[in-house]
């Protein structure tokens, strides 16, 4: 109570400090602060600068990039009606009144706000959101198909043998977008029906920190040491074990490289580490049942934050692992990834780690509420096949905003990337590759 009370003294007396400094800051000044805040965000948007990733710079970000969601743009033109528009009309009464300067204004504003209540209906109707999001989905699919696309003579008898048979070494799950739950099922359930003999490597990717449990512990929230019943050789070995000691540690952390280049090291001081999401999508997956012998299988990378820097650290991780004689040397750059995304970021995703030469094919996962699992008769048309008219087209509601918000996101995101450089589009020809759709 006395904290709530507190901050609302603390409003009291901050909200008068700004309106005084509002009126009495020049308007060039703001003029000056908008160029600024202009030029941050092109250099944001066009450099890849890893402090924007951190806490604090990323609520900055968000709210200097507010204006350019959805909620952002309708507000925004609600205030500049309401606020620059309208805000020095005057209306003159009497018979010779000229009220033409006035009149003009509070025309452009009517049309304007039509606009705002035009964006606002298609964005939280049932249909066109559900429209942009089939859209956007519908790419992914496309993306799937040519993700498993390779020129026939580029591949040798045992690789289109094993395309066929659907081998992969590496399965790639990203932690963003939440939730990544779906995802991690995907990979547990690819894992399990793989050959015994090629069982491949699950690699989490997750850079963002977290506060729970704690933000600092040990990989995968391995439990800490608990003297004399755990003690710090049982923590290491459930990290990565040491020589002699049956394998139940991970198949690789490059915060402990040095425990899994040497088994042999002393376990005497491990130090903790910042826990972030791959962390607890690892607790996550060797938590499913009947899976208790996938642990030395998973390979847990700490610093991709985006899809972008999720790819630039996998590639890193990847010579590393081959450095260090854990993983084959692939001089071909063969190396057979399977990449489990979103739906509605899946393009971005196969096109990101295409363009970063990654070997990699795409699937998709995600909740039943959160895609749909047949576009062609699930969907509105012209996606759906078929020109279906439902009830619920016809009714708007705030999980319709939800949807347009996200689809919107993705399609900015897209846009950023390839102003980057960091998207190529996806094969379009019919020459002879292989196979020309998903098996």
């Amino acid at each position: 109570m006395f904290d709530l009370l507190t901050n609302i003294l603390i409003w009291i007396i901050a909200i008068p400090i700004f309106v005084i400094l509002f009126r009495a800051i020049p308007k060039d000044w703001f003029r000056l602060f908008g160029l600024l805040i202009f030029a941050a965000l092109v250099a944001i948007i066009f450099a890849n600068f890893r402090f924007v990733e951190e806490p604090i710079p990323r609520i900055v970000v968000d709210f200097l990039t507010f204006p350019f969601t959805l909620v952002g743009i309708i507000l925004l033109l609600l205030f500049f009606n309401y606020w620059l528009r309208l805000k020095d009309v005057k209306i003159k009464s009497g018979d010779k009144a000229d009220n033409k300067g006035a009149s003009e204004k509070i025309a452009i504003v009517s049309k304007e706000i039509l606009i705002v209540l035009l964006i606002f209906a298609i964005a939280t109707n049932n249909a066109t959101s559900e429209l942009f999001t089939c859209y956007i989905e519908q790419q992914g699919a496309n993306a799937i198909e040519q993700s498993y696309r390779r020129p026939v003579r580029d591949l040798s008898d045992q690789e289109l043998l094993d395309f066929r048979r659907g081998v992969f070494d590496l399965i790639v799950v990203l932690a963003e977008p939440p939730p990544y739950e779906p995802r991690l099922q995907e990979a547990i359930r690819l894992w399990n029906a793989a050959d015994p003999q090629l069982k491949p490597y699950i690699l989490l990717s997750g850079g963002k920190r977290i506060s729970y449990p704690s933000t600092k512990g040990y990989p995968c929230l391995t439990a800490p040491e608990s003297p004399p019943i755990r003690t710090k050789e049982n923590v290491r070995d459930e990290i990565a074990s040491r020589a002699g000691i049956p394998n139940i540690g991970l198949r690789y952390d490059p915060r402990y490289e040095g425990y899994f280049t040497n088994p042999a090291s002393p376990s005497d001081g491990i130090p903790q580490v910042d826990l972030t999401e791959a962390d607890q999508m690892c607790a996550a997956l060797t938590s499913f049942p009947n899976v208790s012998v996938i642990r030395p299988f998973v390979i847990i990378e700490p610093s991709g934050i985006t899809v972008r820097s999720s790819g630039d650290e996998i590639n890193k991780l990847i010579k590393s692992l081959e450095k260090n004689k854990l993983l084959r040397e692939d001089p071909r750059n063969s190396r057979r990834i399977l990449l489990i995304a979103s739906p509605v970021e899946a393009t971005r995703a196969f096109l990101s780690f295409r363009s970063l030469e990654l070997n990699a094919s795409l699937t998709t996962a995600s909740y039943p509420s959160d895609s749909h699992s047949n576009l062609s008769q699930q969907c509105p048309w012209p996606i759906g096949k078929q020109f279906r008219l439902k009830p619920q087209y016809f009714l708007f509601n705030a999980q319709a905003f939800v949807r347009s918000e996200r689809a919107w996101t993705e399609i900015k995101e897209l846009v950023f990337y390839a102003l980057r450089f960091w998207l190529r589009p996806p094969l379009t020809d019919e020459r002879p590759y292989y196979p020309k759709q998903p098996v």
